[in-house]
């Protein structure tokens, strides 16, 4: 026992004044922390100090300038109360092509215009001809009226038809040639974005949005709120609603979002309460692998550099072995100390508002440490039998960092554990030693029912875990350490794990 604390003590000094483990320690959580929530605060807290040119091509035909302008200025204003947004239509007048489709637009439209005046007066003639029975040859005057009417209802109907199709074609045109317009002026940066409303925007709902910042998630969010209550409008209007009822139905709302805890109610923050346990999970990821990377370097290294083979003069495999996971163990501790520490700190201080976040409990501290103990001896004893029987760096660099991306999978799933952190599938993965100590982290805060036997099954089963994985690395260490420079065969190995 005496010769594993030596070794263990060797690791944790050697270790502790490393560089890489200071700049682990103090500023990769910060960093991280940066890169997250800063983008997010610079977001929905940057300035708006000019207005927004809007551009709007209507196809409607509903005059939607005023409703979506008077919309826009209702619900967004600059600090100096003038609009935020300003809704302009794009013009197409300077379209050759367009303009002389129009004009024959007109023509048919008048030739129409025409006919239609023609066919009401025969239909007023025939009215006349049927009150006067004194008409001479009224029989004769009626069958050719009804005849001449006739003709000009079928000469009627194909201008319509024509007059149709001519419309399609123009307004297909104008939309083609406004859209050419609107991409010049959003090229030039003369239209921040703009819109489009087809013909049957109202019954479809669907309303084209352009512009060059589609990552703009804020603007995009604030356009289709506008949009929907103006098509929602117009539905109602449609199915003759009054108007005067209108404005009380679309009062604006606002929803204040509580969680129920076993302690009582609290304000839902979205951000706090998802990249809480989100970085949480960092934590005890960059804890454990920045321990246990040490570890199988430090294997690596000494067999490389023949350093073992006079450790092992001194000491068993076992005692190296042991030594150096208890050793690497507690920097991974001092690591998550320190990081109490300084939330201790941030909290005293009243730079992290302790009574807006609820999981910054000690009992939340408590299984965060058992976890990371957890993980750091389960993965521990996988990072020693990676050094052990890894020929080159590179070799355990690769398998280094399959282990990465399955320790920090949940994070990818992070959503779904928001979402429901009961879920089935998420209580499934949770019992995968692999993930248990990342899904039981991001769980446990976000749990609103007790899940007692989740964390008493997860700690079993971890412990039966890192016992069946120490006996295996301890008897695969023990046959590879004196192995330089050779690579080991799956049924070399597999023959040494089956050796008592």
């Amino acid at each position: 026992m005496k010769n594993i604390f030596r070794v263990a003590r060797w690791e944790f000094v050697s270790r502790i004044k490393s560089r890489s483990f200071l700049f682990n320690t103090f500023i990769s959580p910060f960093l991280f922390t940066a890169v997250i929530t800063l983008p997010l605060f610079i977001f929905n807290l940057q300035p708006q100090i000019t207005t927004k040119l809007i551009g709007l091509i209507d196809l409607s035909g509903q005059n939607i300038k005023e409703e979506l302008q008077r919309e826009l200025n209702r619900n967004y204003r600059l600090d100096n109360r003038s609009s935020e947004y300003l809704v302009m239509n794009v013009a197409v007048n300077n379209s050759s092509s367009y303009n002389r489709m129009a004009s024959k637009f007109e023509e048919i439209k008048s030739r129409l215009d025409s006919v239609s005046l023609v066919y009401d007066q025969i239909k007023e003639q025939r009215m006349e001809y049927y009150k006067n029975t004194r008409i001479p040859n009224r029989d004769y005057v009626l069958r050719t009226s009804y005849e001449k009417l006739q003709n000009t209802r079928e000469e009627k109907e194909l201008i319509e038809i024509e007059l149709s199709r001519f419309k399609t074609a123009l307004d297909s045109l104008y939309k083609r040639e406004a859209q050419r317009m609107a991409d010049s002026l959003l090229y030039t940066d003369v239209l921040n974005a703009y819109l489009i409303f087809l013909p049957d925007f109202a019954k479809t709902g669907i309303v084209e949005y352009h512009t060059k910042t589609p990552g703009d998630l804020r603007e995009v969010e604030r356009f289709e709120k506008i949009l929907q209550t103006i098509i929602i409008k117009k539905r109602i209007l449609n199915d003759q609603i009054p108007r005067s009822k209108l404005q009380r139905w679309f009062r604006p709302i606002y929803l204040k979002k509580y969680q129920l805890l076993q302690e009582g109610q609290q304000e839902w923050n979205f951000y706090v309460q998802f990249y809480g346990p989100l970085i949480g999970v960092f934590l005890l990821f960059m804890a454990i692998f920045t321990a246990g990377g040490y570890v199988f370097s430090s294997v690596l290294l000494e067999k490389s550099n023949r350093v073992i083979e006079v450790l092992l003069s001194y000491v068993t495999s076992s005692q190296l072995m042991g030594g150096k996971i208890l050793g690497l163990g507690f920097l991974g501790l001092v690591q998550i100390f320190s990081w109490f520490a300084i939330t201790g700190i941030l909290l005293s201080t009243g730079i992290i508002p302790a009574d807006k976040i609820s999981y910054l409990t000690m009992q939340n501290a408590l299984y965060f440490l058992i976890y990371f103990s957890l993980g750091f001896l389960f993965y521990g004893a996988i990072f020693v039998t990676i050094g052990s029987v890894s020929a080159s760096e590179y070799d355990a660099q690769q398998i280094n960092q399959l282990l990465r991306t399955i320790a920090i999978f949940p994070v990818l799933l992070s959503l779904l554990v928001l979402a429901n952190p009961n879920a089935p599938l998420i209580r499934l993965l949770s019992f995968i030693p692999f993930l248990t100590p990342s899904f039981m982290i991001m769980r446990i805060p976000l749990s609103i029912e007790p899940i007692t036997f989740d964390i008493y099954g997860t700690i079993l089963l971890m412990i039966v875990s890192i016992g069946f994985m120490i006996i295996i690395s301890g008897r695969i260490f023990r046959m590879s350490t004196l192995m330089v420079g050779k690579k080991l065969t799956p049924q070399e190995i597999w023959t040494w794990i089956k050796i008592k």
